[in-house]
């Protein structure tokens, strides 16, 4: 989680990783950017937490009435097997869209589109993405103020089919850029069980995630909820 908006703006306020006691197969390093190091206790410089206290920080965000600012934010939230309201929910994925090319763009070439910033290049940073998929947000309300934003979507589209979306390393050097691992089709496995919230207030903070990207909070209140079967709140 990072800042999102004052003068702490872009700064990570929550960095947690979660501490298992199950055997680890496979890191995914390339696409999450966990290492060995990270989850073992006698080594790691992380913060590490159980899978409830990170759970417990998400679910008291959403209690708040936050919203969450990210790119593809949908897949994340089916990995966290959490339910986050529309109304709590700015995701740049769906910002920088037009229905009619049938293609959603890469967090990765938007910023080299519009940032003129390479990211992703070897693995994934939770907090780049975050902080990125802010300042897209940003530069979205810039176009949208200065009425041109039609105008950019058509060049941005336009630019991405000259480089087939995948944007060249402005060093010279073609290093692979890693995308979110593919998920399985919506339908499958059990679906979120926190509760749909209505309602936000004023505020903002701002979020990342393993998962690939990264978003934005805003603060709020509200209470009385009971956790669900299989909640980790439960016990």
């Amino acid at each position: 989680m990072v800042r999102g908006q004052g003068e702490d703006e872009g700064l990570p306020f929550i960095d947690d990783y979660i501490s298992v006691k199950e055997p680890i197969v496979d890191y995914l390093t390339s696409y999450s950017g966990i290492t060995r190091a990270d989850l073992d206790p006698r080594l790691s410089k992380r913060n590490l937490v159980s899978l409830k206290v990170a759970y417990k920080k998400l679910w008291i965000l959403l209690n708040l009435g936050c919203q969450f600012l990210g790119h593809g934010l949908k897949q994340d939230f089916r990995v966290i097997n959490i339910h986050i309201p529309r109304v709590q929910v700015i995701d740049t994925i769906e910002m920088f869209y037009l229905k009619s090319r049938l293609r959603k763009l890469s967090l990765a070439f938007l910023a080299w589109c519009l940032l003129k910033e390479d990211i992703q290049l070897e693995t994934h940073d939770s907090i780049e993405d975050a902080r990125t998929a802010l300042k897209l947000y940003r530069k979205f309300l810039e176009f949208q103020d200065a009425g041109i934003l039609e105008t950019m979507l058509q060049d941005i589209y336009r630019t991405g089919r000259e480089v087939n979306f995948k944007p060249p390393r402005r060093d010279g050097q073609d290093l692979q850029r890693m995308e979110t691992p593919p998920l399985p089709a919506e339908g499958n496995g059990a679906a979120p069980s926190t509760p749909v919230r209505g309602g936000l207030a004023a505020g903002n903070a701002a979020a990342g995630s393993s998962t690939g990207h990264g978003g934005v909070v805003g603060f709020g209140a509200r209470s009385g909820w009971t956790p669900g079967k299989g909640s980790p709140f439960r016990g």
